[in-house]
């Protein structure tokens, strides 16, 4: 059974495409109906969603940010995009961030059942169909020993004379325009994986499953221009190349921890693969991506402190020059010091914002200069429950509270803790107290 959530601000769009869909053939669940993105994060990060449907021209929030904020946070969850015709350029921004298909208005019933159903059951077929390509596909050692992997592995560690760029890259076929790159280093766990998670003995498997892992990440990132390639014994390299309107959109950071994310997820949906991903800085010229290649690598090893983490930012370790050693108590103490300070500054944050529309995970995370996947990695480790429902958990406390020592009106309570839509509070009210706020007053 499926959850579904439509997104849009008109209302009549979102009963009509409900009614749709509920008297389909598809498995069903519950559908639940957004109004605006601030609305639709709140049922993202409360219950399981299957399927997202969402508008691009909404209120507050439009559907390019709302689809950012999904795939940085949940980036499993698939995405059609409701378009009218003259969005439909506006809408082709989202396709890198996974969209899968633009249904343009007026929706035809037949085409959004369509879609609907080839998304839902796309992602039950994939697994077997990547899985049976893969490992039908004769392996062969040349592969992970060609001029490719040996000449992007001397690029990454010892480097390139600028006069020497266009030949190199010349004989690779690759045009990498750039200007700017980062680095990506994804460290496989070859103990054990595989369909039936078998111990991994023979070199046969461990390389097997290492071609597995590249013809993954390679598909997970035919939307990226991008260069992966076999490097340490047991990690994978990928070169990212971001142009200058890339670099000046202030949501770039969260593309770099979105992709390695997806790449992450993937690899342990399709072929059960552990992995941990460091993540380097952007950087200006190919002659910098030996300086990316060792950020990327200590990013990595970072893991060795957070072991139930798997994606790691070089930046948000900036303030120490390298992961401590294991045993190394003290510095290990003054890390644990100092992730505790991120987090009491980030619920001092919260405390005195929580109030405000239009409160953002980013904008939580830059308060305290982390990236949104890391200090939510924090926050649940350290505090106990997830960031956001802490926010809430405020929200709905404070609106108790207003509703039971006041007498103000239920938009009135909505609009001061931060909720557009008084029906909207009325229903994370009760999810959360298991009674609607016109009952807990009685």
């Amino acid at each position: 059974m499926y959850n579904i959530l439509v997104v849009d601000d008109e209302p009549m769009i979102c009963k009509g495409v409900a009614s749709v869909l509920l008297n389909s053939d598809i498995a069903i669940s519950e559908i639940f109906i957004a109004h605006n993105g601030f609305e639709a994060l709140d049922y993202i990060r409360l219950d399981k969603i299957d399927l997202v449907l969402t508008d691009i021209q909404m209120d507050l929030m439009n559907g390019i940010e709302l689809i950012e904020t999904i795939f940085v946070e949940n980036p499993t969850i698939p995405v059609i995009v409701l378009s009218a015709h003259g969005e439909f350029e506006y809408a082709q921004k989202a396709l890198r961030f996974g969209v899968k298909e633009y249904i343009v208005k007026p929706i035809s019933p037949i085409e959004l059942v369509r879609m609907t159903k080839v998304l839902l059951l796309e992602r039950e077929t994939r697994l077997r169909t990547l899985t049976d390509a893969t490992f039908n596909h004769k392996f062969s050692f040349e592969d992970m020993t060609s001029n490719k992997n040996y000449i992007l592995n001397e690029l990454v560690s010892e480097g390139i004379n600028q006069s020497e760029i266009d030949e190199v890259f010349s004989y690779l076929g690759y045009r990498f325009d750039g200007p700017f790159y980062c680095m990506l280093v994804i460290k496989l766990d070859l103990t054990k994986a595989g369909l039936f998670e078998h111990e991994i003995s023979s070199f046969r498997d461990r390389n097997l499953l290492k071609y597995a892992s590249l013809n993954v990440i390679e598909e997970t990132l035919n939307k990226w221009e991008s260069i992966v390639f076999y490097s340490a014994s047991n990690s994978i390299s990928v070169v990212l190349q971001f142009s200058q309107e890339e670099i000046n959109n202030t949501t770039r950071l969260n593309q770099q921890t979105m992709i390695a994310q997806l790449v992450h997820n993937h690899l342990l949906t399709f072929i059960n693969m552990k992995s941990v991903i460091g993540i380097s800085r952007i950087r200006e010229g190919i002659k910098s991506w030996v300086e990316i290649y060792k950020e990327a690598n200590e990013a990595v090893h970072w893991s060795d402190i957070h072991k139930d983490h798997n994606v790691f930012y070089i930046e948000d370790f900036g303030q120490h020059e390298s992961p401590p050693l294991i045993g190394s108590n003290q510095i290990k103490n003054q890390i644990d010091e100092d992730n505790n300070s991120f987090i009491h500054s980030t619920i001092q944050f919260i405390d005195q914002n929580f109030r405000q529309k239009g409160l953002k995970l980013q904008d939580i995370a830059d308060s305290v200069f982390l990236s949104p996947n890391y200090l939510s990695y924090l926050f649940k480790k350290i505090v106990g429950i997830n960031l956001w429902d802490y926010v809430t958990k405020l929200r709905m406390e404070e609106g108790k509270r207003l509703i039971l020592t006041t007498d103000k009106r239920r938009y009135e309570i909505s609009d001061e803790i931060g909720y557009e839509s008084p029906e909207h509070f009325s229903k994370i009210f009760k999810k959360h107290f298991g009674v609607s706020p016109s009952e807990i007053k009685n």
